[in-house]
């Protein structure tokens, strides 16, 4: 396994904030993986219109939308080979990405929503193509229950139940999360380390690099 290195952004809510360490970080990225909330309420058009303002920086796109993007989006991002929705794929040799778009259900009624059942079997259904692999990387827009990346400001635990027992079960290497603006930080469940990235639309990412079996995550 060589080094491969990745970019997140999530959160983006139609505008990313370019900075440096952001045009840096796409640059030496192996691969941008969108988190979700590419846009804001848009739909597909929108969408595309971010993707194509990633690639300028960095061709290779793999991610999810969140539940602030239009469930249209779904289709075309499988078409065009970058979902990870319900999806699981080896972008390396012994690296594995699978995912789950959307979000649990929120008491504002957004596009894409799920429940708890749904929404974990979203994720089952990628999961088998990565889960031999020696780094299995998971890329889901609602973060994983009772964690520092799913606290709001009022302090209250809003994570996705079903994704905290994947990951006590199934210990993936890494979950990528997003979906919580306040929530920017990094924890673990067991030997699942988990990030909350923040806000794209803010300037914040996260850099990950996966070298050896080991990976190292760096929020910007």
């Amino acid at each position: 396994m060589g080094e491969v290195t990745f970019l997140t952004l999530g959160d983006i809510h139609g505008r990313i904030a370019w900075n440096d360490s952001l045009r840096s970080a796409a640059r030496d990225a192996s691969a941008v993986l969108l988190v979700g909330d590419i846009t804001n309420f848009g739909g597909p058009a929108e969408t595309w219109e971010v993707i194509e303002e990633i690639t300028a920086h960095c061709p290779q796109v793999y991610g999810v939308p969140g539940n602030c993007d239009s469930f249209a989006i779904l289709d075309e991002m499988a078409e065009a080979g970058i979902s990870l929705h319900g999806r699981g794929i080896e972008v390396a040799d012994g690296i594995g990405l699978c995912g789950a778009g959307g979000s649990n259900i929120t008491p504002f009624g957004t596009p894409l929503e799920f429940d708890g059942e749904d929404l974990d079997a979203i994720l089952r259904a990628g999961w088998p193509a990565i889960a031999g692999l020696d780094m299995r990387i998971v890329v889901h827009h609602a973060p994983p229950y009772r964690t520092r990346c799913d606290r709001t400001r009022l302090g209250l635990h809003v994570g996705v139940k079903s994704l905290r027992a994947f990951c006590e079960a199934e210990q993936p290497e890494l979950v990528v999360s997003g979906h919580i603006h306040e929530a920017r930080g990094l924890d673990t469940i067991g030997a699942t380390r988990v990030v909350n990235g923040g806000m794209a639309a803010r300037g914040h990412g996260t850099f990950i690099s996966v070298s050896d079996g080991a990976v190292e995550v760096e929020l910007l």
